[in-house]
């Protein structure tokens, strides 16, 4: 039988060509962080809920972090303001500015007492967990995909088949991408459980609890090792919230 070769215009044959896994490759962005004016910094935050981050998403994030850090700091900048202002004036001016600044502190005067406390640890602990097991039901999700094509690599390696490789190592790369950044979401959650052991500690609550560090995500066995340490490690702290007395 006679094949007849036709040419095809180039515009045609660019748009029938398959992209390279480097046009689907995804994006891989840098941790915002924010210097804040007492000390520590903020960072982006890498939401899972709404799939691989960018970088516009870890900016998004960091500014609504912002708002309420900056309200909560309010209070904190009277005081330092006030103790500022002791130690810059003369001794003569020194009665005024000390009755001057306590008229300024009246506000943060009702200061949290540790009856108070309560509901918020409860409701704090009860956030983190259920935070996590959002993390890992994402985890698992990747972790079957990755162990599935794990064994389709295999099988087309052993065929021989190039295109079908190239295909499958390039999904993953993408779902080790994903798996990355789900792992990235739980640091901010670490910072977390640092910054409430003051507030654990007024509520007289004991979290002893250290979260296990991500791993790469080509190391499918240590990533089933984490997800159960992370099983673990919810089921702590939900049974320590439960245990936190929240008069309603």
């Amino acid at each position: 039988m006679t094949t007849i070769d036709i040419a095809l215009p180039d515009d045609l044959m660019q748009a029938l060509t398959p992209p390279s896994c480097l046009d689907l490759e995804l994006p891989q962005p840098d941790v915002s962080e924010l210097t804040l004016p007492i000390g520590g910094s903020l960072q982006g935050v890498a939401d899972l809920t709404r799939g691989v981050p960018t970088q516009c998403s870890m900016d998004f994030s960091l500014i609504l972090q912002l708002a309420p850090m900056m309200a909560s700091m309010q209070c904190l900048l009277k005081i330092l303001k006030f103790f500022g202002d002791l130690v810059n004036v003369s001794p003569l001016e020194l009665p005024t500015a000390f009755l001057d600044g306590l008229s300024a502190l009246e506000e943060c005067t009702n200061m949290v007492l540790p009856l108070g406390m309560f509901c918020f640890v409860r409701d704090l602990l009860l956030l983190i967990a259920r935070t996590l097991r959002c993390a890992i039901q994402a985890l698992e999700s990747v972790l079957a995909i990755l162990s599935g094509l794990e064994i389709q690599i295999g099988l087309a390696q052993q065929a021989g088949n190039a295109d079908l490789l190239a295909a499958l190592k390039c999904a993953q790369d993408n779902a080790s991408s994903a798996a990355a950044g789900t792992m990235q979401s739980l640091q901010p959650i670490t910072v977390l459980l640092t910054l409430a052991d003051p507030f654990l500690k007024i509520a007289n609550v004991d979290l002893n609890l250290t979260l296990p560090s991500a791993i790469p995500a080509s190391d499918l066995q240590s990533m089933q090792s984490m997800l159960t340490d992370l099983n673990k490690a919810v089921q702590t702290i939900e049974q320590i919230a439960e245990g936190v007395p929240c008069p309603s």
